[in-house]
C-alpha cells in the first residue's frame, strides 16, 4: 500500500473531486520534488492504477452557493483507482451533515464514504449521530444521507430518542436534523 502526502493528495483531491468517491489521490513523490501545478481550463488528472491509504483526511464538500453540505474527518482514507476511476473508505469517521451551510447533525462511525455527483454520505459499522437543533440521538447499523431530499435512511438496528420519547424499528427515514421521522415506505 502507497502513503500519499497530504498536500499531494489535496492538489488531487480538490482536481478529481466530481468522480464518484473521493477521487484523484496521488502517490507520493520524493520531498525534492516540488507538488505539481493545478490543472488548466477544465484539464483533468490522470491517476495510475493502484491502492492508497491517506492519513487523518479531512473532506468537505460545498454546494453552488459556496456553502459546506457535508465535512468528515477520519482516522485513514482507504482508496483504490482502477481504469481511470477511483473509489474509497474513510475509517472511524467524524462527520457533520449541514443545512443551508450550518451543521445540524454530528456522527462518528466505524466507515463512510460520500458521493459528490449524488451529494450522498453513507456511513456505517454502529453509527450514532447527535442533532445539533434539539436533544434527539440516532443509533443505527447503516445511515445513508441524501442532501437533496433533506433526509436520512437508518437501517439495522435502529433507536432514535428524543427526549423520553424512544423509537426501535429496524429502519427508519428522518429529515437531516432528526426533528421529523417517516416510517419506512
Amino acid at each position: 500500500m502507497k502513503t500519499v502526502r497530504r498536500d499531494v493528495f489535496w492538489y488531487g483531491f480538490v482536481a478529481g473531486f466530481s468522480a464518484l468517491f473521493f477521487s484523484a489521490c496521488q502517490p507520493a513523490r520524493e520531498a525534492s520534488t516540488p507538488p505539481p501545478e493545478p490543472p488548466r481550463n477544465g484539464a483533468s488528472v490522470s491517476l495510475p492504477d493502484a491502492r492508497y491509504e491517506i492519513v487523518k483526511p479531512t473532506l468537505e464538500q460545498q454546494d453552488e452557493q459556496g456553502r459546506t453540505l457535508w465535512k468528515l474527518e477520519a482516522q485513514s482514507l482507504q482508496a483504490e483507482t482502477q481504469s481511470e476511476k477511483a473509489q474509497g473508505v474513510l475509517v472511524q469517521v467524524k462527520g457533520w451533515l449541514y443545512r443551508e451551510g450550518k451543521p445540524v447533525l454530528e456522527f462518528r462511525a466505524p466507515y463512510a464514504r460520500a458521493n459528490a455527483d449524488t451529494r450522498e454520505v453513507e456511513a456505517w459499522g454502529n453509527v450514532v449521530a447527535a442533532s445539533k437543533t434539539n436533544d434527539a440521538r440516532l443509533e443505527a447499523g447503516r445511515i445513508l444521507w441524501k442532501s437533496r431530499a433533506d433526509r436520512i435512511i437508518a437501517s439495522e438496528r435502529v433507536f432514535l430518542k428524543w427526549g423520553a420519547l424512544e423509537l426501535r424499528e429496524r429502519a427508519l427515514h428522518v429529515d437531516t436534523a432528526l426533528e421529523k421521522v417517516w416510517g419506512t415506505p
